[in-house]
């Protein structure tokens, strides 16, 4: 049962902006003594102005400027060890700046809100396989597209249109389908074989978080993964309304 991948692909993008927008250690960009361009997370020459955290961590988000004034950033230096790439970086979701990330996520989980109330009703009005199809293209479409957004509100109006077809719209139906193909003694196995997915498609975004250094290139392979449901269903379909219009003569 393909649609069972619905659950797999619907984990990767559940949880891909942890990995495409991931947070590393960071500390303020100190003003008159290094530039954005060439500052390095473990300089010498900042040791003296970052100020320790109640943790005895170094502050992230304060630093000490003239007479020793504690002030807050209003730039930043990160440390590129694991993370030489990602959302957080270019956007500085950091500090008084972290809200703008959790809203990212947000918008994609009010995505997977809509998808739910609407697709669920379009699918019984329409067909279980019809909504299963398009939404695995635009999941597609939209996991592409969304490495490519240059400004952060269009990048929220993306990741809410992602949320709605890349967590709610196949899934939904294809979990649905499942429980439909099968008698009542299977549907606790099937059950548990689409949630089981669902978790391999998370355990995916860590291995792809791993091996992609690239925040753009991470963001794409997350989006193609949603090939493997376009092919079979598809043509499935098509084949289906085919032989709903010509029946064969016996």
């Amino acid at each position: 049962m393909l649609h069972i991948l619905a659950g797999m692909t619907a984990g990767v993008h559940m949880l891909s902006l942890v990995f495409v927008a991931a947070v590393p250690d960071h500390r303020c960009l100190i003003p008159d003594v290094e530039n954005k361009t060439t500052a390095v997370y473990n300089s010498s020459q900042a040791v003296d102005y970052i100020p320790s955290a109640a943790s005895g961590q170094p502050d992230m988000c304060h630093y000490y400027g003239d007479n020793e004034t504690l002030l807050s950033c209003d730039s930043w230096v990160y440390d590129t060890t694991y993370h030489t790439s990602s959302r957080a970086i270019e956007w500085d979701f950091v500090c008084s700046r972290r809200w703008m990330g959790a809203v990212a996520q947000s918008a994609y989980m009010f995505g997977v809100f809509t998808g739910a109330v609407i697709l669920g009703s379009m699918a019984d009005k329409f067909g279980r396989k019809t909504i299963f199809c398009v939404s695995a293209v635009l999941q597609l479409i939209l996991g592409v597209l969304v490495a490519l957004m240059p400004e952060y509100y269009s990048f929220l109006f993306i990741r809410y249109l992602y949320g709605i077809f890349g967590s709610a719209g196949s899934y939904i139906t294809g979990f649905v389908l499942t429980m439909e193909m099968v008698g009542p003694s299977k549907r606790t196995i099937c059950g548990v074989a689409f949630q089981a997915a669902f978790a391999v498609g998370v355990m995916l975004d860590a291995l792809w978080g791993f091996l992609i250094a690239d925040r753009q290139i991470l963001q794409v392979v997350y989006g193609l993964h949603s090939l493997l449901l376009i092919g079979h269903w598809c043509k499935h379909s098509l084949q289906r309304r085919i032989d709903e219009e010509h029946p064969s003569q016996l």
